[in-house]
């Protein structure tokens, strides 16, 4: 049963596309933060709050850190400087940048993540399926949403054997760099060997199959969550459009 029943992933998918778009569009930083609010609500009501604080924390942190690098100490264009040493200058305009930024980077990366803890995987594949898309994108969906889980798996086990074999890294940027070298060549072989069986299974069950066929599992949807969908689908276009327009004739 989806997480997110009785909404369907469509429509989580097309509400959380239009908030993401709006938002960055508007560029107000009390927006990004109600947004932000908005998400992380939802995640600790879906208990999946220490989750997506953790992952969001491990994408954003070097992300925030970048921008600020970029933005907030090496910034020529700001006349209000707050300090100075050689290269190095850090001004107002610089920082509100690099906020600016980061809030907008932390709700696309905040709200795609709360989409993927929120909808069940299956119900997304089974509602591909449903769609009338090409079975092929159903299989891509399934594929990439399987495949990931089955990597991490990989890689944990390929550690712990290489931990077992006394394969050790060792530390700073040359240790980092063999185990990425340790695991990394395993896992490709992997993925290829994975790919290599699917196919084979594929062609002996006549994929794609012609002709109708059952679908063992449904989604339930529901005349208003298409509207809303459309409705979402709308705000995507229009939302940016009514942000940014006033700024357009202003500026002409």
């Amino acid at each position: 049963m989806s997480r997110t029943a009785p909404l369907h992933p469509f429509t989580v998918l097309a509400l959380a596309a239009a908030v993401v778009a709006t938002t960055t569009a508007a560029g107000r930083w009390w927006l990004s933060a109600t947004v932000l609010l908005g998400c992380v609500l939802l995640a600790v009501r879906a208990r999946r709050g220490r989750r997506l604080a953790g992952i969001a924390a491990a994408i954003l942190l070097p992300a925030w850190g970048s921008q600020l690098l970029i933005h907030g100490l090496v910034d020529r264009t700001g006349s209000h400087v707050l300090a100075a040493a050689g290269p190095l200058r850090i001004t107002t305009e610089g920082l509100a940048t690099a906020g600016q930024l980061g809030l907008r980077t932390a709700v696309l990366v905040v709200a795609g993540l709360l989409c993927t803890l929120l909808i069940d995987r299956h119900d997304l594949v089974a509602a591909v399926d449903l769609s009338g898309a090409p079975p092929q994108l159903g299989y891509l969906v399934a594929a990439t949403l399987s495949l990931l889980p089955r990597l991490a798996e990989r890689q944990r086990a390929i550690g712990e054997a290489q931990a077992l074999r006394g394969a050790a890294a060792g530390a700073g940027p040359a240790g980092w760099w063999r185990r990425i070298r340790l695991c990394s060549v395993p896992l490709v072989l992997f993925a290829l060997q994975d790919a290599a069986d699917r196919s084979a299974h594929l062609a002996a069950r006549g994929f794609p199959a012609a002709g109708p066929h059952t679908r063992l599992r449904s989604v339930p949807d529901s005349a208003a969550q298409r509207r809303l969908r459309r409705a979402a689908l709308a705000c995507i276009v229009i939302g940016p459009l009514a942000v940014l327009a006033p700024e357009w004739m202003a500026a002409a």
